[in-house]
């Protein structure tokens, strides 16, 4: 019976293991292709940085030339301007009043320019008012690239002053210098990309053919602020490169079907590990869940009872009716306190926990926070804190509440387990660029062997468990999450039978990225 037994679940298996070779050939298939399409994607991006790069150095270039001219604007002594004009890649040079009129002598143009009136009548009666001058802020420039009775221009405009007067400054750009000195620059023959430099039409205005490049393989991106009406196409210029990554990607589809057989066998392996991992967690936070029932019964049984005390007038005097009210007041902070520490492991399960980072925060000022909250606790365990907060600590930029949850977790954690040591010593000094923070107690401490999975979630060590001491197992595990997302760390120090010793460091400065939801 038990071979016909194992001979069913052979035959059971193999049905399955064919099952599970053409769900992983289809899934090779799949990968493929979507390798395919993410060696696209990024040959896309980075031909979109490399638009990018050229458009900001092209608009850096005609920013750089404009500023030239406008750092030797002289207004008592226009006609020089005229001289800086024809170095320039500039075709016109105009003076405007706060009036928004031309002042006298405040217009040059390059020599092979002509119809001087003309051109001024375009500026006063349509550019100024398409510039919007007057709402130009001081040393700031503005663009404005458009076409005029059939012409594009580029203009740039700039509000300055001088001697107790406002004036407007107009250049006008030489397009075609643009196009025949300026763009070469940028755009390598030489390159492994073709570029391209159109209208917004789709008209040709510098570059180079794109013969049988596929429109989704060409990014397209306009100039950012100076040539607006014109576009900045790019394209590989070997589009045989996908086509070879789509060849290799098939034999890698091969190679993933062979080995199929090998991958279900190490899956089952895979399973099996994962099912005794499972059982392990699921024991363990039944154990939790235990855990946090005992914790949350004591509280609630004591705020139950004294309640019921006041509600019932049993308290002989005011002194006593004060009493009892500070302990619910004390009990309620401990149930607080533990459903802040449930709720926030719970975060952490799901992902992560949020914190929000403020600037130049004091660290002392959390530890004074922390240590409130634990004070009536500190009290009915009748155990002495020693405090030593350095002074002139450097702010750092941190989670307050977030780090008032950790040092109470610390405290609370010696009150729980090392109240017989009677003391407990809370230190924070700056050493160079870091904060150490030290909570000591006199307890029984830590075994060495056990040091290194105080910080996993649900864990108690093995002498806590055979004593009526009842604990969640997740306070530690939320003061290394929140540690490490300050970018520091923490650590233990214990011999293990003369009390426990947490070091936190902080950096004082450094990048701190908040975690997201």
């Amino acid at each position: 019976m038990a071979v016909v037994r194992r001979i069913s679940l052979v035959y059971l298996l193999i049905p399955a293991m064919l099952a599970a070779t053409a769900s992983l050939a289809y899934y090779g298939y799949s990968y493929s292709q979507q390798l395919a399409e993410r060696e696209r994607q990024a040959i896309l991006a980075t031909m979109t940085e490399l638009a990018k790069e050229k458009l900001i150095g092209i608009q850096t270039a005609i920013a750089e030339a404009d500023q030239g001219v406008f750092d030797a604007v002289d207004f008592a002594d226009l006609p020089k301007l005229g001289q800086t004009i024809s170095m320039t890649p500039h075709r016109s040079a105009t003076v405007f009043g706060q009036d928004l009129q031309i002042v006298s002598g405040g217009t040059f143009r390059k020599p092979d320019q002509r119809d001087d009136e003309a051109f001024a009548r375009l500026l006063t009666e349509r550019v100024v008012p398409d510039m919007q001058l007057d709402s130009i802020g001081l040393g700031e420039s503005r663009y404005l690239h458009r076409e005029y009775d059939g012409r594009l221009y580029l203009f740039t405009a700039t509000r300055l002053f001088s001697k107790g007067r406002m004036y407007f400054v107009v250049l006008e750009a030489d397009i075609p210098y643009l196009i025949a000195e300026v763009f070469p620059a940028f755009f390598d023959v030489r390159s492994p990309n073709l570029y391209q430099v159109t209208d917004q039409k789709g008209g040709f205005i510098y570059g180079y053919a794109f013969s049988g490049v596929p429109a989704d393989d060409v990014v397209e991106l306009g100039f950012p602020e100076t040539l607006t009406k014109w576009r900045l196409r790019v394209a590989q210029r070997d589009a045989g490169a996908l086509a070879s990554s789509e060849t290799r990607q098939k034999t890698l589809d091969l190679v993933l079907i062979a080995v199929a057989m090998a991958v279900i066998a190490a899956g089952l392996l895979i399973m099996v590990a994962a099912v005794r991992r499972e059982r392990r967690v699921s024991q363990l936070k039944s154990d939790f869940i235990s855990n946090v029932s005992h914790e949350l019964k004591t509280p609630l049984s004591i705020i139950s009872m004294f309640g019921e005390l006041l509600a019932m007038g049993r308290s002989k005097s005011p002194e006593q009716a004060v009493e009892y009210a500070e302990i619910i007041r004390r009990e309620s902070l401990r149930l607080s306190s533990l459903i802040d520490n449930v709720l926030d492991f719970a975060k952490i399960e799901r992902g992560g926990l949020p914190y929000s980072f403020d600037e130049d925060q004091d660290m002392g000022e959390v530890v004074h926070r922390a240590l409130e909250i634990c004070r009536p606790r500190l009290e009915q365990a009748k155990m002495e804190l020693n405090v030593e907060i350095g002074e002139d600590l450097a702010p750092t930029r941190l989670d307050s509440n977030a780090m008032v949850l950790c040092v109470t977790n610390l405290v609370d954690n010696a009150i729980k387990y090392a109240a017989e040591g009677k003391q407990i010593e809370v230190q924070l000094a700056q050493e160079a660029e870091t904060l150490r923070l030290v909570v000591r107690d006199f307890g029984p401490g830590i075994p060495k062997d056990e040091q290194s999975s105080v910080f996993d979630r649900f864990y108690r060590a093995k002498d806590i468990r055979l004593k009526p001491v009842r604990g969640s197992g997740i306070g530690l595990s939320l003061v290394k999450n929140i540690v490490l997302a300050h970018h520091g760390s923490v650590e233990i120090d214990s011999d293990g039978d003369s009390g426990c010793t947490f070091r936190i460091s902080l950096p004082i400065t450094g990048s701190i990225q908040a975690t997201s939801k």
